[in-house]
This record gives C-alpha cells, structure tokens and sequence, in this order.
C-alpha cells in the first residue's frame, strides 16, 4: 500500500526504502528515486513528482495516471507521422498543380492577401495613435 505524500495519493511504499530496481511499464530505469533518466530522451524523470503532486491534488488518482502511461505507451506514433506526411505530400500536389493549371488565381489571391495585410497593419497603426 502505498503512502500518499502531502494527501496527494503518490508516494513511497510504506515501511520500505529500499527500491526494486529494473525497467517500469514506460521503460525508464526505476532503480533508485533519485538520477532516474529516460532511456530515450535521456531527461531526468524525477522532475515529475511535481506533475504528479499537483494531479493528485486535483483528484486524479495514481491508477489513472498508470493508465494514461500504459495507454500512451501503446500509441504508435510513426504511423500517425506516416499518415500526416502522406496527406501533406497529396494536399501540395494539389496546390502546386492547382497553381500551374490557374496562375491569374493564384496571383490575384496573393493581391488580396497583401492588400489586407496592409490594411490591417493600417488599422492596428491607427489604434496606437
């Protein structure tokens, strides 16, 4: 059972200080409190007692937190990066072919672009008078 630190329900396990050691569910090296790092990033993870703190003080519990972590760990994000770079490269083809096809378009929507620009940069000049 573990104690809550501040009646913030994160702590340490009670009657015991010594730790465990080995690998987490997140992968980061939990074998002392103190000099955990992140094997990816290499940042210290001991910054998050904070977070954890201020989390347990607005009710989320250490479970919830767990369950987050487990949840994002099982997220993959190349995918997600994978299916965002495809999208972008078939949306800039488009334009690119949009602009070769309708160049008068194209330069009278840079027009209107830079005439409102200049007209708000008007307006806002105004306002400071």
């Amino acid at each position: 059972m573990e104690t809550p630190t501040g009646g913030t329900g994160f702590g340490s396990t009670t009657g015991s200080t010594s730790s465990t050691g080995g690998m987490n569910n997140s992968g980061i090296s939990n074998t002392g409190t103190e000099g955990t790092t992140c094997p990816t990033c290499g940042q210290s993870t001991s910054g998050s007692k904070g977070l954890e703190q201020f989390l347990g003080r607005l009710g989320i519990t250490e479970e919830m937190v767990s369950n987050i972590k487990s949840s994002i760990a099982n997220v993959e994000v190349d995918q997600y990066l994978n299916t965002a770079r495809e999208y972008l490269k078939d949306s800039s083809g488009k334009a690119t072919s949009y602009a070769k096809e309708n160049p008068g378009k194209v330069a009278a929507g840079v027009a209107v672009l830079a005439v409102g620009a200049g007209l708000l940069i008007s307006a806002m000049n105004k306002d400071k008078e």
